[in-house]
């Protein structure tokens, strides 16, 4: 369900909208209009902030990407070749 960056920024933007909105209304007094607006608002920034992140990370943790450490690779392919077994010294 999360797979997509749309869906994980949906619900980070619909759970931050409820959890700011309730912020807004029970700390600050205000009328529930505008803590709805208020919350949305704001929850448009954390979801903004949050894609953005996302964006700038995009590929860099795939396996194979230049850059990573291969961690995701299978036990065979990280072994190294026979000839590089021998330590040289």
């Amino acid at each position: 369900m999360f797979k997509h960056r749309r869906v994980r920024v949906a619900a980070v933007l619909l759970s931050a909208w409820v959890v700011l909105a309730a912020v807004e209304r029970w700390t600050e007094k205000a009328s529930w209009s505008s803590a709805v607006s208020a919350g949305l608002l704001w929850s448009g920034v954390v979801a903004g902030a949050w894609w953005f992140a996302e964006w700038t990370q995009a590929g860099r943790f795939r396996p194979g990407a230049a850059g990573t450490s291969g961690g995701h690779r299978r036990e065979e392919e990280r072994q190294l070749p026979a000839d590089r077994t021998r330590r040289s010294r």
